[in-house]
């Protein structure tokens, strides 16, 4: 990973593999709560008799607190470092999460949603900095697939838990749950999460040193005698928006960000209606739920699939192709007859693509932004992906309230999806172009080309 002032580790400690597992675990719990709302939505529409136009704003309002958080705290951690960042927003969550399912009118739950969104842009961001710091670079990709696991492993838990609640009318115990397991992930991150190495290196504080050498031995690294020289760039230009848009990233940093948008259009789209276009189709809303653990399923594979492939065929490549493998299921599930099996078996499908691209944008984010500005560069590809999640569900909302079919919609959501594929591939033969003029050994863009 191009400017890092410490070296990466070599392997895989214990230690190392704690904090994966721990960043998983955090990513489940944002899994869930990123679900919630969506499998409570049948309930809620029954209850608060609410209009899909109005719902669709109530979506919008978790992604606009997204939103804030990829682009305003999310960054913040290259100044005041991941630890402190991540505990305020994992507290947050629990708190925001337990008030939701307490919530006595829409209004409440509209507050509650937009702050729970502020922490979960804030975490997506964190999360994926944390484990590509923590991981070897051989293991890079893989610990990055497997902490996307864990939200679709959220999901999963997420729709299971809704199909038993809403089986006994309890829409309110899908948040308490979800509250509860942000508790969980709080107190094991008071006790178990360090703080960046690249950012002690860069902050160099007085006790610093000591800091570093502390995670130095846990991950089994040769302590430090004294704290490295900083290069002059480093105290002048950390975090700054001008070294995202730096020539020999500027183009792929722009393409990289409508794709984001375009991507995100589709993929919160999906992630909150897909619930309640399955009770349309003649689900019960337990049945509905419980397709999101069939779905969920799909979507663990789509992110092992690419941990795997990822270096073997391209990072970019790959994303490209889960993007049209998107856009076809979108049209074929739009095109199905309302036989229940088969919808939930090629929305399953869909989720193995969509997801499999996600992961493509992070695996992408992680390598192309140096360490200084790696929480801004990161936060501002989710952030503008946000922006895409707040409009998607509000667009979806419109399109189902004003008496479109499934297939309509579907279509529509499809002909979106072209958009980031094509600007991949733009990107893809962009960054491969770049990777074989330079004269550098690292190419300075976006990772192009397959393992040989």
């Amino acid at each position: 990973m191009k400017g890092r002032i410490l070296a990466p580790p070599s392997r895989m400690g214990a230690y190392q593999l704690i904090v994966v597992v721990l960043c998983c675990l955090i990513n489940i719990a944002d899994g869930f709560d990123v679900v919630s709302l969506a499998v409570a939505a049948p309930a809620l529409t029954r209850e608060w008799g609410i209009d899909p136009a109005l719902l669709g704003g109530m979506f919008s309002a978790g992604a606009c607190g997204l939103v804030i958080g990829a682009f305003v705290i999310g960054p913040m951690a290259d100044k005041v470092g991941r630890r402190p960042i991540m505990l305020a927003a994992l507290g947050t969550l629990a708190t925001m999460l337990l008030l939701s399912g307490m919530a006595a009118n829409i209004w409440q739950l509209f507050v509650c949603r937009t702050i729970t969104g502020i922490g979960l842009g804030t975490l997506v961001v964190c999360l994926n900095t944390t484990v590509a710091e923590y991981a070897s670079d051989k293991s890079r990709n893989m610990a990055l697939a497997i902490l996307h696991i864990g939200f679709s492993t959220g999901s999963m838990l997420g729709s299971a838990i809704a199909a038993v609640a809403l089986d006994q009318g309890s829409w309110r115990m899908i948040f308490f749950a979800a509250g509860a397991l942000n508790v969980v992930t709080f107190v094991f991150s008071i006790f178990l999460l360090g703080e960046s190495r690249e950012f002690l290196a860069r902050r160099q504080a007085p006790g610093d040193l000591d800091r570093i050498n502390r995670l130095n031995r846990r991950m089994g690294i040769p302590e430090l005698t004294a704290l490295p020289v900083l290069p002059p760039q480093a105290a002048e230009r950390t975090g700054t928006f001008r070294l995202m848009l730096a020539p020999d990233i500027r183009a792929q940093t722009l393409l990289i960000w409508v794709a984001s948008v375009t991507y995100a259009l589709v993929g919160y789209f999906i992630m909150n209606w897909k619930p309640t276009i399955f009770a349309n189709a003649g689900l019960t809303p337990s049945m509905a739920a419980a397709a999101g653990v069939v779905t969920g399923a799909f979507g663990t594979a789509g992110h092992l699939s690419f941990g795997l492939l990822g270096r073997r065929i391209g990072e970019v490549r790959l994303t490209m192709w889960c993007l049209v493998g998107a856009a076809i299921t979108l049209v074929v599930f739009g095109s199905m007859p309302p036989a229940h099996l088969p919808l939930v078996l090629v929305a399953g499908l869909t989720s193995f693509f969509i997801v499999g691209a996600y992961t493509g944008f992070f695996l992408i984010a992680v390598v192309m932004y140096p360490p200084a500005i790696q929480n801004a560069g990161v936060g501002f590809i989710v952030g503008f992906g946000r922006v895409g999640a707040v409009i998607g569900p509000a667009i979806g909302g419109f399109l189902l309230s004003a008496g479109l079919s499934r297939m309509d919609t579907y279509y529509v959501f499809a002909a979106i999806a072209v958009i980031p594929a094509v600007t991949m591939y733009v990107a893809y033969r962009l960054a491969l172009r770049t990777s074989f003029s330079s004269e550098t050994p690292e190419p300075q863009a976006l990772i192009a080309e397959p393992a040989r």
